[in-house]
């Protein structure tokens, strides 16, 4: 039986001698009993002592430097921005009650673009600007829910002339036409405006020359939606536009960012605009942008703000030491800041309309306005990935915008998404 038992496959050491093994030292222990005395010979060195204590003044200099000399810069930003009681009060608007305060705004009621070759007819609807909740909404709306779609294309008449309502006040006729009435002709190509929406302004009761503007509103999300919070001239006591400016303090898009390069939702854009005629406007030369990484403009409640004084324009978003456009008045002025040609394209001599005023055109009054613009052919909105072409007429566009309303009008959302929505409006004037 022993024989046929398989052999183990387990491994066995062979046996060893203890004899054999190596002693090993008993392990001694080097840590430093209670009491005794810790041997540091390089502190005994005289020129160690006195690098380290030359090291020790060398750091604390160095921070108190730091700290000196960001407290000069915080104190240098802190005096250049005005103090409040240098301003008084002209409007503190908390949009109370249930209705939109007419003796302070002034709606403008046109369908021509405003210049801008823009798509939307403004209204004095309640679809367009209301008051809730202690809050200003101004929102755009498809005018095929009034009309129907058939009408845009076709057959529907637009007259805010013949109905008193139209507030333009181009004294062409031809161009006070187009700005106060339409016709839709699917022949001509000609459509009503699109979208309705909403622009007030203070012109007719708080103008400020030197002062303060504050505004605090969460903007639209929508793509081509175009709002803005700027102010005009009151009088063009330098002659039409731009002769006699315009401060944008912010202007916004509604569409959503798809890298950080990106100025649509998540940016701020702040311009002066100013030049001899409209072809020589050189806002590029005061026009800044501020983008936000996070918490976008039409993501939640930012205060908007302007500084105005005799010696400059600043904007600002958040907190005024957070400046966005910052433009200091010298003493060449705008004539030669803009460094502008002779004459015209057409030959027409361009001439100086500010004479030495350093501050011209921004030394007159101008008033506020609220607006909420949906796309344009002026180039504001870039031409890349749009579904029409800045360089398409009025009509052209519109129609081409129209008829891509199933790419952007999913991106609108409810009514109070795709509105300009103001928690208050307040302005100063120099005292």
């Amino acid at each position: 039986m022993a024989s046929s038992r398989p052999q183990s496959g387990l491994w066995a050491p062979n046996p060893v001698s203890l004899s054999n093994l190596r002693q090993r030292k008993a392990f001694q222990s080097r840590m430093v009993l209670e009491g005794q005395a810790v041997e540091k010979p390089w502190l005994e060195s005289k020129q160690r002592r006195t690098a380290d204590r030359r090291a020790y003044w060398v750091f604390v200099c160095a921070c108190m430097l730091g700290l000196a000399a960001a407290g000069v810069v915080m104190w240098l930003g802190i005096r250049s921005i005005p103090y409040n009681d240098k301003y008084c009060l002209v409007m503190d608007e908390q949009f109370e009650g249930d209705s939109l305060n007419t003796d302070i705004w002034h709606h403008e009621l046109e369908t021509g673009g405003f210049g801008n070759g823009e798509f939307e007819w403004t209204t004095n609807s309640p679809n367009n600007s209301y008051v809730k909740d202690g809050q200003l909404f101004i929102v755009p709306t498809l005018t095929s829910d009034q009309f129907g779609e058939a009408a845009i294309y076709d057959g529907a008449t637009l007259n805010l002339t013949t109905s008193g309502l139209c507030t333009s006040t181009l004294s062409d006729p031809e161009k006070r036409d187009l700005a106060c009435a339409v016709v839709s002709n699917s022949t001509a190509g000609v459509i009503l405006p699109p979208v309705q929406s909403a622009r007030i302004t203070t012109n007719f009761s708080r103008t400020i020359k030197y002062g303060r503007v504050e505004v605090r509103a969460k903007m639209p999300t929508g793509d081509w939606i175009w709002p803005a919070v700027w102010m005009m001239p009151k009088d063009s006591v330098y002659g039409p536009w731009p002769r006699s400016g315009e401060i944008d303090i912010f202007e916004g898009k509604g569409n959503m960012p798809t890298s950080r390069q990106d100025i649509v939702a998540n940016a701020m854009r702040s311009t002066l605009h100013w030049g001899p005629i409209a072809g020589l406007d050189r806002y590029w030369k005061t026009d800044k942008v501020r983008r936000l990484l996070r918490n976008y403009y039409n993501q939640r409640y930012h205060t908007f703000g302007m500084e105005w004084t005799e010696e400059g324009i600043y904007t600002w978003s958040g907190t005024r030491a957070y400046k966005t456009l910052s433009y200091k008045f010298d003493n060449a002025g705008f004539w030669d800041k803009g460094e502008f040609p002779a004459a015209a394209m057409n030959g027409s001599a361009i001439y100086n309309p500010w004479g030495n005023r350093k501050q011209a055109p921004f030394d007159q009054d101008f008033f506020l306005i609220l607006n909420v613009a949906v796309g344009g052919t002026n180039g504001y909105f870039y031409e890349e990935d749009k579904p029409w072409s800045n360089s398409a007429d009025a009509d052209t566009a519109r129609a081409d915008f129209w008829a891509a309303r199933s790419s952007w009008w999913p991106t609108w959302g409810a009514p109070e998404e795709r509105a300009m929505v103001v928690d208050y409006v307040k302005m100063w004037q120099k005292c």
